[in-house]
Formats: structure tokens, sequence, C-alpha cells
């Protein structure tokens, strides 16, 4: 249906025969087959849009026309015009009964615009421009409007069904050459575009930071980009006749090789990793991946690759397998049960001690929980352990001061000592445990303090059978002080015994013998003061000393400053590391009574200058002072006599 604003339709020119009616139908085919040619040969959109107005005057007999497109923002915009007046054009410019893209839409025909329901100013504009009647004819491309042709007539004019029919095909015509132009705007507009994306894609080739290249369907290099040719040392120029095969090394070839023809004869991606001899007559290690490129018709045009260096990478993994490697041979080789977990608990490494200590194969332990070495009494437990273990992981003994067992795949409980230490991997933190069997070690302790017990009762025993015979052979003998003497001197020695026994006789604390010594915890514990550091003395130190410390005791009771009821004692001794570790032990009396120095030298002052000075090496320097005696005691002491 057209819209036409024609009341009169006995007006309307009727398609009738007769030879002046075959007259027209002639000029209006010429009229088209005119247009058609020229709307082909047009070179640009005015001569398009020339020839649609010859058609529109030739074919519809008017003399005013016009033509209008839309534009970008949407407004209906003269293109092209004849007979139209500046004003009438920016007057009634974006005038358009239809918006942009609008589908199918219909011809408005009027016969005489003074009886059409536009506004009264549009009316007023047309009819001064001298415009009676006239045709809204639309063009469309491919069904959506995108503007229209115009048609002015003096007078009323009634449209004939043929004057419909020739300003549709005009229409059609103009829309299919605005069609074409379009299609070939937008080819051109995508080819452009096309090259500036080509173009931007070989600069990004080229400068890229990683080796590309190209080769045809036969494996014939085509292109390198910059970073490749530098690799290579090849000219731009060399490019085509480059062969990269001779720089593979000897050992990769025939692998890369066959990797890369059968990537080629399957046109189908690849990846191989291989050394290449650079420029310098370098080995480095590339890395290559490359995919199949295919034209737009589906032709295998061969391989676009990449090559990245990966020498260092390589050498880096190389040297963590070889260090994961010497951990592994360490781990098996260590003389103790070697058990590693992972974050949760979870078992990752045992070694071959391990699966003798526990009696599992390791392919029974890696995996499972940690919890299954831990004896049942201790293994609800042992996750909370474990767990402030991560939080704080460092090397240490495990259960330090604790009896520490391990439960066997029989059952059996085993005395173990466990070392601990953190091992960050790219896993996340380790625990590496290091469990030694100390059975055996258990075993000979007993023995040795059973050894020790049987041993120190027996010296005991000999101790008493001295003090007997000494009770036998002073007994009814004026020597009562001497007999003292010596049965105090082997209470000194038994007491020393004592002290020695309770670490098997391995040493002694230097407080402890002076404490023991001098009783005081005793009766002299108000009289008596000791200061210094711990020190430990090996078992003949610690007799002499006591000797020693027997003797002072003795003379201060007898003669010195515990002999009244004001005198005191002080015992300090200091540890001197220059140039060797040494013992400086200064005994000093005071507020006994006035002291003389003796006129000669009894038993306790020769033990003590000449037994002691030889027993421990030691210089020792005893000053009878008036305010009371001062006793020196200056003795080398072995590497590790200071407890930690």
């Amino acid at each position: 249906m057209l819209n036409n604003y024609s009341p009169r339709e006995g007006s309307a020119l009727q398609l009738s025969g007769g030879s002046e009616k075959l007259a027209e139908r002639l000029d209006e085919l010429s009229a088209l087959y005119v247009l058609t040619d020229r709307l082909y040969r047009a070179k640009a959109s005015h001569e398009a849009f020339e020839a649609g107005l010859d058609a529109i005057r030739d074919g519809l007999g008017c003399q005013r026309a016009s033509m209008l497109l839309f534009d970008e923002a949407g407004v209906m915009r003269f293109v092209a015009w004849r007979g139209l007046s500046e004003r009438y054009r920016k007057a009634l410019e974006g005038h358009s009964p239809w918006v942009v893209g609008e589908r199918n839409p219909e011809a408005i025909l009027v016969s005489h615009i003074a009886e059409t329901d536009e506004p009264a100013g549009v009316k007023e504009m047309i009819a001064s421009e001298g415009i009676v009647g006239l045709a809204f004819i639309p063009l469309t491309v491919q069904g959506a409007v995108v503007g229209k042709f115009m048609t002015y007539y003096e007078n009323r004019h009634s449209f004939a069904r043929h004057e419909i029919d020739l300003a549709t095909t005009i229409a059609r015509q103009i829309g299919f050459y605005l069609e074409r132009t379009r299609a070939e705007k937008a080819r051109r507009d995508a080819e452009e575009e096309l090259r500036g994306s080509e173009q931007q894609f070989r600069l990004m080739s080229e400068h890229a930071p990683v080796m590309i290249w190209t080769c045809d369907a036969f494996g014939k290099c085509t292109n390198l980009n910059m970073m490749l040719r530098e690799f290579w040392g090849v000219e731009t120029d060399d490019v085509p006749t480059f062969n990269w095969h001779p720089t593979i090394h000897p050992d990769d070839a025939d692998e890369i090789g066959a990797r890369m023809m059968q990537a080629l004869s399957t046109k189908s991606a690849v990846s191989v990793q291989g050394r290449y001899r650079n420029c310098k007559g370098e080995y480095r290690v590339l890395l290559t991946t490359a995919r199949p490129h295919f034209s737009a018709s589906g032709i295998f045009r061969g391989l676009i690759g990449v090559n990245v260096d990966v020498t260092e990478r390589d050498q880096a993994e190389m040297a963590m397998r070889h260090s994961e490697e010497r951990f592994r041979s360490a781990v098996e080789a260590a003389p103790s049960g070697m058990v590693m977990t992972d974050e949760e608990g979870r078992i990752v490494l045992v070694n071959l001690h391990a699966e003798t200590l526990f009696g599992y194969g390791r392919e029974e332990m890696v995996g499972q929980g940690i919890e299954m070495l831990v004896p049942d009494r201790s293994r609800g437990s042992h996750p909370v352990f474990r767990q402030g273990y991560g939080s704080c992981p460092q090397a240490r003994p495990m259960g330090a001061g604790r009896d520490l067992y391990a439960r066997r795949k029989d059952g059996k409980e085993v005395p173990v000592e466990i070392g601990l230490s953190p091992i960050q991997t790219s896993e996340g933190m380790m625990a590496l445990a290091s469990v030694v069997d100390i059975s055996e070690r258990r075993r000979s302790e007993a023995q040795r303090e059973l050894l020790m017990a049987e041993l120190n009762h027996r010296v005991k025993n000999t101790l008493a059978v001295v003090q007997g015979i000494a009770q036998q052979t002073f007994r009814g003998t004026q020597a009562t002080d001497a007999h003292a003497a010596f049965e105090g001197r082997l209470m000194a020695l038994s007491a020393a015994h004592d002290i020695l026994t309770q670490t098997s006789w391995e040493h002694a604390s230097l407080d402890q013998l002076v404490r023991d010594s001098l009783q005081i915890r005793g009766a002299f514990s108000t009289r008596v003061s000791t200061t210094g550091p711990a020190i430990l003395l090996r078992p003949n130190q610690a007799l002499s000393l006591a000797l020693a410390f027997h003797e002072l005791l003795t003379n201060a009771v007898k003669y010195g400053a515990l002999s009244n009821e004001a005198g005191k004692i002080s015992v300090e001794w200091f540890l001197s590391d220059k140039p060797k570790p040494r013992l400086k032990l200064v005994w000093s009396e005071l507020g006994g009574p006035a002291v003389l120095s003796p006129a000669r030298r009894g038993f306790g002052s020769r033990l003590l200058e000449r037994g002691l000075a030889a027993d421990l090496e030691a210089d020792v320097a005893m000053d009878f002072q008036p305010q009371g005696l001062v006793c020196r005691i200056d003795a080398p002491l072995a590497e590790g006599r200071v407890p930690q």
C-alpha cells in the first residue's frame, strides 16, 4: 500500500493504449537504462546522485527534485537537489516521515500539500517555494531506510500507477548503488584495518622479547623476527635461504627434526625443547612451541612458532634435581632413621634405616600420617605438638627432658631420640626427623649404673674396713687427734665418692663438692659463704679438692675462723678462659683469732701445697695473714667443664 494524498481518483493518469502512452513508457525505460548505466559507472557519490535526479526528472516529468540521506546522527540531510532554494532546504532539512533504519517504509504521495495534516509552518514553507504536489520515495539498503528522494510539482499532481512503479524502481536502483558503495567502503575500511593490524602485528612480532618465526608447508624458513635473527646472526635478506637445522645440537637433532616433520605432515601443533648453537658458538636451550597456520580458504600455510630461551631455567631445574638427588642420597645414607613429613603430618620420605627401625616397608609409610609411628598412649596428643612445631619450626631435639618411644609395626615400643629440622621446599615447609633407636644405649647405661653401684659399694666397704683397722690400730694409744684426722679424711673421700657415683664417675659439681665438704647445710650454714660459676670437675680433681677442703675446714675449726663464734669463711672461684680454661679458687678466713705463720708445715699444709699441686697441676699459695688464712688455688680445667 502507498500513501497517496489524492482525493480525486478520476484525475489520476490512466494507463491506456495508444502511441503516446507507448512513447511515454519507452521514455521511462530509457531513463531507467541510462540511470543504471550511470550508476554503474559512477566514480563518486555526487555523480550517482546527479544521475538519480536526471532519472527522476526525465521519468516522472518533474522539474524539481531532491535526494536526502540520514547522516551519522540520524538526521535526514540534502545531498543533491534541483530547483530548491537554500532557505527551503535549511527550513525542511531533517524533516522525515521515517526514522533511520526503519524497515519496509512506504512511499508517500501528496497531490496537494494544503490537503495534508502537515504542520502549518511546513505547509507555508512548501507553498512559498511554489510547490503544490510532491512525493516522498524511501531509499532503502537491505530493507532499512537510509534516505529518500522527492519530486516536486507546481500544480496538483495525482500519481499514476506507472509513475509509482517507476519511482519505486528508481529508488531501488539508487538503493542498490548505495548498498554497493557502502559495502565497498566497508570492505576498504576492513582492508585498511587489516593492513593496520598486520602492520601492528609485524611491528610487535619484530620487537617482541621472544623469538618468533614462520615456515612454509615444507618447513622452509619464511620469517625470523629481530630477536631470532640476532640469535643466529642472520641478516634480513638472508632469511629466505637460511637453514636452521645445522644449529641443532647433534644429540638433539634427530628428535627435533622428527617432531617438526610430524607437525608439518599432520598440520598439528608441536612443542619441543633442544639445544641450538647461537652466533657466538654457544649452545642455548630453546623451548619451541609452534601452531599450524591456514589461509582463509583453509589451505595449510605452514607453522608459526615461538622460541623461548630456557637455558637458565633448565640449568636451575637440573641443579635442583641434582640437589634433590644429593639430599635423597644423604638421607638414605644417614646412620639413623630419617622420616620427612609435610605440613599436614603426612610422611613423604623415609630411608632404609627407618624401614628397619619401624618394621614397615617405605611404601607402607609414605602417604600415611606420622601418628602411625607414635605409641597409642601419645597418639591423641601428638597432632597438637606437631602443629606447635609447625608454627615455630627450628632445628632442635624433640621432647627434651622426656623419654620418647616409637611404635613399631609389630606394636612393640622402642626408646628413641629424635632431632627435628625444618626444610623449606617448593611444596611448603617440611619437617625432617632423625630417629635413633637408643635401646642398646639404655641397656649399656643400666649395666654401667649397676657396675658403678657395685664399685661404689665395694669402695665404701673398703673405706669401712680401713676405718675399722684404724680404730683397732689407734685403740689404747694417745694418738686420738691423729685417729680423728685420719677418720675425717676417710669421710671426705667417701663424700666425694658419693657425688661422683651420682654421675657415674663422669664428673662432680664444684658447688656441690664445696657445700658437702664444708657442711654448709649443717653446722656452719651461717658462717660459710660460697660463690662462683657452675664448674664440672674430673673425678681426680674432685677427690683431691675434697681432701683439700677437709684439711682447710679442720684447720679453721681448730685454729682459724671457726674456732670462735664470730669468724667466717668465704670460698670464691672464678673462670679464666685465656689462654686456656683455668679455675681460680680463693679460701678466705676472717674474724677468727689472730693468725701467725706456723713454724713448721703439718700434714694438711703438705697435702695442699704438694699433693694438691701435683694432682691438679695447680699453683697453691697459703697466706697466713693476721686476720685469717687465705689459700689460693689456680688449676687448669679441661675443655667443656662448664655445664650449658
